[in-house]
């Protein structure tokens, strides 16, 4: 007999948001299985169907988020013909803002540094076609000024989602235009 398919989706979410919850307190490592089927009201056996172990959960969400991530660069902020900053990273920053729960932790300390990872390599196109085009600099120059910016990007979304109260996105990228570019 097979599950419906709703049913499936059902206890995969609420083991997401168990785990999630667990994870927001503490590192991946910490987290045990059990923890996460006695905050999710299911058994170990439950867990093991829909996952191998935490880590696998873990990816889950990440994927989630950075697909989400790499969807909006591949389908709107590469396409356009120069670098619009504010209106990019208004995007960016309206996507994170959107998932700031996921984003807030997976930038934070407990987040996995794999993640930042991923991420600065879905968002690297954007630099290479609108920082760095014209650079006349060598291979090595162009990595070290990719991670310059990446890492600031990163910074600035980490920094951003990690307030209680974070300021308007608006105000943020006219800031960021003032006193960065």
């Amino acid at each position: 007999m097979r599950k419906q398919p709703q049913v499936t989706e059902q206890t995969r979410s609420n083991l997401r948001q168990a785990f999630w919850e667990l994870y927001a307190e503490k590192p991946v490592e910490k987290i045990s299985v059990r923890e996460i089927t006695d905050r999710a009201g299911y058994n170990r056996a439950t867990f093991y169907l829909y996952y191998h172990d935490v880590y696998e959960l873990l990816d889950e969400i990440e994927s989630m988020v950075l697909g989400n991530i790499e969807r909006l660069v591949n389908e709107r902020l590469l396409k356009g013909e120069k670098l619009e900053f504010s209106q990019h990273m208004s995007l960016i920053l309206r996507l994170a803002q959107r998932s700031r729960d996921y984003t807030r932790v997976l930038l934070g300390p407990h987040g996995d540094p794999a993640f930042s990872d991923r991420l600065k390599e879905i968002i690297s196109p954007l630099v290479d076609r609108f920082f760095l085009p014209e650079a006349e600099l060598d291979e090595q120059a162009r990595r070290v000024v990719r991670e310059f910016y990446l890492s600031g990007i990163l910074a600035i979304i980490r920094a951003w989602t990690a307030e209680e109260s974070p300021m308007p996105i608006d105000q943020l990228i006219t800031l960021l235009m003032q006193m960065v570019l």
